[in-house]
């Protein structure tokens, strides 16, 4: 390139680049390494995927490099920065739940997964770093875009239920490829035989147990979140964060009180349907599974009477005849164990919420009789 030319392409290249820079600059340090943490998960999870898949390496660069084109078209506001960034996240997730779930499901359907199921550790971690930074970078956007009511609401309502069920996936499929290879190793092979050969029923109950847990840890970080910037505009109520100013409105509208109080109740009600009824299908799945091997396991009897079949196959068709009560005894006892453990949780969580919202109506109204 000829030197005047050179000279005339450098500010048509330097002047967006040192507009990129600045907007980059202007961000609060949580979004800046929000941001940074995003670029390195998607460059990781490319990376496995290539490694997976036994693709080139190469390939792997198009993903980040696009997202990151994106994200730079995002820095003007920090809104559209957080949405671009959950949108790309929540992809990348469903990426590796479909490759994750394919060997997963090889396992339930032949007994078996590929040789290659073994290399995904690398990505399984990857996906789980990259549904924390998600649950960060939510409640951040939740937490600090707008100034009224509804951005409490929002972070009341919890984390997103698209992107738990799609981790749930990376999760589910993770435990049963665990499963595997722990019966491949010769460990912990009742507990492998309870849940790999009794059907689908018990990985569809891990799937619905690992969707409840990861929406009640998203409330509970969220009530984190909020009970931090509640203590803060206790102590200081000129605190000049979207939580205080939500609080602050609230406080100095007497007429509206009411109403944005019962606002926040209101999407606290609603935002535990989906937990409660995870922790009520839950064991239901169990008590079908229970229905249908008892079923199977009828079928089977009825038709070692119905034969004329001698005593010396009897033996060997009563074994095969009896064989599903396996899977009515082991899809309740799965179901119900995992059921223990979510129904304490989602008890935990809603009581610490309950808590949180007693405290805020407190000192709002407090607040509100000393304005």
């Amino acid at each position: 390139m000829p030197l005047h030319r050179f000279r005339s392409f450098m500010p048509a290249f330097t002047m967006p680049a040192f507009t990129i820079w600045k907007s980059f600059i202007t961000l609060n340090m949580a979004a800046r390494a929000s941001l940074l943490l995003y670029c390195v998960l998607l460059a990781l999870v490319s990376a496995n995927l290539t490694v997976v898949l036994n693709l080139p390496l190469s390939l792997a660069a198009p993903a980040p490099l696009l997202a990151l084109g994106a994200i730079w078209m995002c820095l003007g506001t920090r809104h559209a920065l957080f949405t671009c960034l959950l949108t790309i996240g929540t992809l990348g997730l469903a990426v590796v739940a479909l490759v994750l779930a394919a060997p997963a499901w090889q396992v339930i359907a032949d007994g078996a997964s590929g040789s290659w199921a073994g290399r995904m550790a690398p990505i399984f971690v990857a996906a789980l770093a990259l549904h924390a930074c998600n649950l960060w970078v939510a409640t951040m956007d939740a937490g600090e875009h707008g100034e009224s009511v509804e951005s409490i609401a929002q972070l009341i309502y919890g984390p997103g239920i698209l992107s738990s069920l799609i981790t749930a996936v990376i999760l589910c499929a993770g435990a049963i490829l665990g499963l595997e290879l722990l019966a491949r190793n010769g460990d912990a092979l009742t507990l492998t035989r309870r849940v790999l050969e009794r059907g689908v029923i018990p990985p569809l109950t891990l799937l619905l147990f690992f969707w409840g847990v990861l929406l009640l840890l998203g409330k509970w970080w969220n009530g984190r979140y909020l009970r931090r910037a509640l203590t803060r505009w206790h102590a200081a109520p000129s605190a000049g964060t979207p939580v205080a100013a939500g609080l602050d409105q609230l406080a100095r509208n007497p007429a509206g009180l009411d109403e944005g109080l019962q606002l926040l109740w209101r999407r606290h009600e609603e935002s535990w349907l989906i937990p409660r009824y995870l922790s009520w299908a839950v064991p239901v799945l169990g008590f079908i599974g229970t229905v249908l091997g008892i079923s199977l396991a009828a079928d089977g009897i009825r038709r070692i009477i119905a034969s004329d079949t001698g005593l010396a196959s009897l033996s060997s068709d009563l074994d095969s005849a009896i064989a599903p009560l396996g899977i009515a005894f082991d899809t309740t006892l799965i179901a119900l164990s995992l059921s223990l453990v979510l129904t304490l949780t989602l008890a935990l969580v809603q009581r610490g919420e309950e808590r949180l919202l007693a405290t805020m109506e407190q000192r709002v109204r407090e607040a509100a009789r000393g304005g």
